[in-house]
C-alpha cells in the first residue's frame, strides 16, 4: 500500500475515490472503479493528483512530471511530456466544468491548460516567484461561489 495523495467525491456525494502515490485507485460507495496504473502494469511513485469526470464514469490521474493518465470516459487531452515540457513540480489537476479539459498546477503557480480548459494566467507569468503552492480547488465544485 502506498501513500494516499488524492480524493474525489462522486457527484451525488454517495461515494468517493482515493488514489495512491503509485496510481492505485480505490472506489467506495457508488464510485465506479475504472482501472488503475498498477492494474495496467505501469509502475510509478510520483502521482500527485486525481479528478473525477462530472458523471463519475471516469477519472484522470496526474504525476509530478505532468504525465496524465485517463480512465473510463475521461478524455485524454495531452500531457506536459507529450509537449516536450520537462517539469517535476506538478502538484494538482483541475478538470474544466464540462470535463473536456483540465488544468495542471505547479508548485510555482504555473498553470498548463489542456482540451477546453481556459488558461487565464499564472504566477510566474506575472512575475511572482513562489515554490510552495500545495493544492488547487475547482470552482465547479461550488466552493467559493
Amino acid at each position: 500500500m502506498n501513500d494516499i495523495v488524492g480524493i474525489a467525491l462522486t457527484a451525488n456525494d454517495g461515494g468517493y475515490f482515493l488514489v495512491g502515490k503509485d496510481g492505485g485507485v480505490f472506489a467506495f460507495g457508488d464510485a465506479p472503479f475504472e482501472g488503475s496504473l498498477p492494474g495496467l502494469g505501469t509502475h510509478v511513485n510520483n502521482i500527485v493528483g486525481f479528478a473525477a469526470t462530472t458523471n463519475d464514469q471516469g477519472y484522470w490521474i496526474v504525476g509530478s512530471g505532468g504525465h496524465v493518465y485517463a480512465f473510463g470516459d475521461a478524455p485524454f487531452e495531452g500531457s506536459l511530456p507529450g509537449m516536450g515540457i520537462k517539469v517535476n513540480n506538478i502538484i494538482s489537476m483541475v478538470p474544466s466544468s464540462d470535463g473536456k479539459g483540465y488544468l495542471l498546477i505547479g508548485a510555482d503557480g504555473g498553470v498548463f491548460a489542456f482540451g477546453d480548459a481556459t488558461f487565464d494566467g499564472s504566477l510566474p507569468g506575472i512575475g511572482i516567484h513562489v515554490i510552495n503552492i500545495v493544492g488547487a480547488v475547482s470552482m465547479a465544485t461550488g466552493l467559493g461561489q
